[in-house]
């Protein structure tokens, strides 16, 4: 009877290479280690169970002890191959001894080529013989116990139901529902870190630290104390992290279950040996805490722990690290970046705010009102916190400053929060608009009351006072009939202008503007006294004479 027929797969022809998902062939020195290491497991497991130090109060409850109990009986049959393939398969019992059981069958081959690869962000690579059902990490752990954080991943399960596991140089050390760290065991902790110490006094220091000094990182485990040199935690690399290579010594990672940190600092000019607010000291224990459990980089600890300070004082200035009593605002103002137009706005809403409260602004150009009298300023600049309290402030600066209210001041709020021009200029031309705004209200006719002669005049003259002299002479000679040409003449010769603009005007207008030269020169002078804030008498005066002296017929008595 003919066999099944023969089935080829696209490309057979060629030599085809199989490779497992997550396996490699390994290199040399890859399998040199994995031999040794499998080597040390068979010869003497026991020495690889970790070290009960603890009282064993209910075995039948401990899962230790249970894990513990079933590994004996795989180490009893270390040699057994067969029995150690059976149990490596079997899915119920104890996960430790499983994984225990196929190691120690992978100890018993002589063909390792082939190897899985484990990769952690944390825990780091590592190469391991797959055998049996168990959980990779385990076999990774004891195929690689000689690595101080890869053996813990053994116990990992039984870390997160509450046991505490602490690797030491020769082995591991469970010390039951309780952190009690082995002495010693920081030592290794602190050989793994980035940064290097060295013993003075009986205290581990950081390159930069001292023992005795009272800033920076106070650390301790026990009787051991190491101190962090701020300058030595703000080099640290952003993946880098003293906290982390003492917590991967133990599992669970939680240092801040048993670790005590001391960290002293007080923002520029706090009054000396007063004591920082209780919600300050919380926010300074939440920022410890999130270090400790590896959620917070040792790059920016010290500068959170500084934010978590400035932002929660409840009293005073503060801008950045510095601090002021409310009473001397004067020279929190001087220290910041701006000039005195935004100054003067900042102290005007300073001084409101306060009245009832206090002000948060932070660096995301937002502010928050507070109920403590105090000011936080998260920047050092004056447009930074102008820009944030604009869109609600800016109305009460218009008022308050420039007298500007109403659709005027709408107007100008919206403009500005949207162009967001800066302050120092914007300011600066605001002034420049109310010292223009000011004079013309001295002027005793408004714009439009006169629309002859009269009229013409007393626009050159407002024209002259707000923009100078320069600014009128293109009007002066832009006569729309024969009366503003001669009022032009006047002007340009009332300002010695005539012999380099004379050429634009006709006889006529040099005839008839000439003899109104005396009267425009008065009415102008007059206008001087206007222009420092005196009485109109002399300009109103001044206009009748001009308006007799042209004929003008537009005269408006006041």
């Amino acid at each position: 009877m003919a066999g099944p027929s023969k089935v080829e797969f696209p490309g057979q022809g060629k030599r085809q290479r199989m490779r497992a998902r997550g396996t490699k062939r390994a290199s040399e020195g890859v399998l040199k280690r994995l031999e040794k290491n499998l080597a040390e497991l068979l010869e003497d497991p026991h020495a690889l169970m970790p070290t009960v130090a603890y009282t064993v109060k209910r075995a039948r409850k401990d899962p230790v002890q249970r894990s513990l109990k079933e590994c004996a009986k795989v180490i009893a049959k270390k040699n057994d191959r067969k029995w150690l393939g059976k149990r490596m398969m079997r899915r119920r019992g104890d996960s430790v001894a499983r994984a225990l059981a196929g190691s120690l069958h992978a100890a018993h081959d002589d063909e390792r080529s082939m190897v899985a690869v484990f990769e952690h962000p944390i825990f780091g690579t590592a190469s391991f013989v797959r055998r049996g059902v168990g959980k990779p990490t385990q076999l990774v752990s004891f195929q690689n116990h000689v690595h101080p954080r890869q053996r813990l991943l053994t116990w990992e399960d039984h870390a997160r139901s509450g046991w505490w596991f602490f690797s030491m140089e020769y082995g591991i050390v469970c010390t039951g529902p309780e952190a009690n760290p082995p002495e010693g065991w920081l030592n290794g902790g602190l050989e793994d870190s980035a940064i290097n110490f060295s013993e003075k006094d009986g205290v581990h220091c950081s390159s930069s630290a001292q023992p005795g000094q009272k800033n920076g990182i106070h650390f301790s485990v026990g009787d051991a104390q190491v101190i962090l040199d701020e300058a030595d935690l703000a080099g640290m690399a952003e993946d880098e992290s003293f906290a982390r290579s003492v917590a991967l010594r133990m599992l669970p990672p939680r240092l801040a279950d048993f670790a005590k940190v001391e960290w002293v600092w007080r923002p520029e000019g706090w009054p000396d040996g007063k004591e920082l607010p209780t919600v300050a000291e919380e926010r300074v224990a939440e920022v410890i805490d999130a270090w400790l459990n590896l959620s917070l980089t040792d790059s920016k600890v010290i500068q959170t722990l500084r934010k978590a300070v400035c932002l929660n004082l409840d009293e005073g200035c503060i801008i950045g690290e510095k601090w002021w009593a409310l009473d001397d605002r004067s020279s929190m103002l001087e220290s910041i970046n701006g000039s005195p137009p935004e100054k003067s706005a900042l102290e005007i809403v300073f001084s409101e705010a306060l009245e009832d409260g206090g002000l948060h602004i932070r660096s995301d150009g937002s502010f928050e009102e507070l109920d403590e009298n105090v000011l936080r300023l998260e920047e050092t600049s004056c447009h930074a916190n102008l820009v944030a309290l604009w869109p609600q402030w800016g109305h009460y600066i218009l008022e308050e400053i420039y007298g500007i209210t109403d659709d005027d001041a709408d107007q100008i709020v919206e403009k500005q929060t949207k162009r967001k021009q800066g302050f120092g200029a914007f300011l600066k031309k605001m002034e420049a608009e109310r010292s223009e705004h000011l004079m013309m209200s001295r002027f005793p006719w408004k714009e439009g009351d006169m629309e002859g002669l009269c009229g013409r005049a007393d626009s050159l003259i407002r024209k002259a006072r707000i923009d100078g002299i320069g600014s009128t002479i293109t009007m002066a000679k832009k006569g729309k009939n024969p009366a503003q040409e001669a009022i032009g003449w006047a002007w340009i010769n009332v300002h010695d202008r005539a012999e380099s603009e004379g050429w634009h005007f006709d006889s006529d207008a040099r005839d008839k503007g000439g003899d109104w030269v005396p009267a425009l020169k008065a009415l102008y002078e007059a206008s001087a006294v206007l222009a420092e804030g005196g009485s109109s008498d002399d300009y109103v005066e001044a206009m009748r004479e001009f308006s007799t002296r042209s004929g003008a017929a537009d005269f408006v008595e006041v």
